[in-house]
């Protein structure tokens, strides 16, 4: 690829919030950085741009992905000499004085890495299957997680992040952003950590007869989410732990939890069924902190059949 030592940086944007241009500027400030080490900056930054592009771009030609995998590596290096320093702008401005600039990258890459695993092993297999005994339907596999948390996971594997905060039910996102800051790093680490208690709290679920249920949960937004209101919704009417859909049922069970009145969740109706899975899943020798998060889970699946959006409207 024909390219000055500066092409591939000269249309990269530094974000002027990145612990990286803070560093730049601190040092400049300092006078610790003068033009030759300014320029030498560029030219590692480059150096890492270029493995990037050749070790991830097929077609060359492709400007936006030239551009994305070099934004990338200015990305990671903030990352790691954010770490490296432990956010200390004079420290950063020393150690990024005595180290070659590919060491930060290296640092960022690692931590990075570690969540674009774990990303990776979630959306291949976090998920039900069906039983073998219905091989013969040709049923697709059901996702433990939503459709805006898929796309959260799909742009972690390619080092962005989509999400502001972590939520127990990720319900939107935001325009995909390079992984820069350690504030991402641990935002991130929570919402999978939420998804990866979710596929630990599934593994409990009376699943016999989830492959029956009409419409699939193959298709649906929050498969779990219609699950786990259909488990309570059988709990509370019919006293039944099983995950049977009926659109009815869920309107009552929602009519029995909901205080249109008040606008508040019923105290009584809440706390059996909390009870309940609290026990169920201490008989199941369960953990305390599992336990913990089954029941903050509960509680937003309370709160989304209490305040449907246009994707939930679609099962009641």
């Amino acid at each position: 690829m024909q390219t000055s030592k500066y092409s591939l940086v000269s249309d990269a944007v530094l974000d002027s919030q990145s612990f990286f241009a803070k560093t730049i500027l601190h040092g400049n400030e300092l006078n610790e950085f003068d033009s030759d080490k300014i320029e030498k900056f560029s030219e590692d930054i480059a150096a890492i741009a270029h493995k990037l592009i050749t070790m991830r771009v097929a077609d060359l030609s492709n400007q936006s992905e030239l551009r994305a995998q070099t934004q990338t590596g200015i990305s990671l290096t903030s990352l790691g000499l954010e770490f490296g320093s432990k956010g200390n702008l004079d420290k950063a401005v020393k150690i990024l004085k005595a180290n070659p600039v590919v060491k930060f990258y290296q640092i960022g890459n690692t931590l990075s890495n570690q969540l674009i695993s774990s990303a990776v092993d979630l959306l291949e297999n976090a998920v039900i299957h069906p039983a073998e005994s219905l091989s013969h339907l040709d049923l697709d596999s059901i996702r433990i997680y939503n459709h805006a948390e898929a796309k959260f996971l799909d742009e972690l594997v390619s080092y962005n992040s989509t999400i502001s905060s972590s939520h127990m039910i990720l319900k939107e996102n935001f325009p995909p952003r390079p992984i820069s800051s350690l504030t991402d790093i641990e935002k991130i680490k929570k919402q999978l950590d939420y998804i990866e208690k979710r596929r630990n709290y599934v593994e409990t679920l009376p699943l016999e007869d989830v492959f029956s249920i009409d419409p699939p949960l193959n298709i649906a937004v929050d498969p779990i989410l219609i699950l786990t209101l259909c488990l309570m919704s059988n709990l509370t009417l019919y006293y039944q732990p099983d995950i049977h859909f009926d659109s009815d049922t869920l309107m009552d069970f929602r009519d029995i939890i909901y205080d249109e009145n008040t606008s508040e969740i019923r105290s009584a109706p809440r706390q059996r069924l909390i009870d309940w899975i609290v026990e169920y899943l201490k008989q199941d020798n369960r953990s305390d902190d599992l336990v913990d998060y089954t029941v903050n889970y509960w509680d937003a699946c309370i709160q989304e059949i209490v305040d449907p959006d246009e994707n939930m409207k679609m099962f009641l």
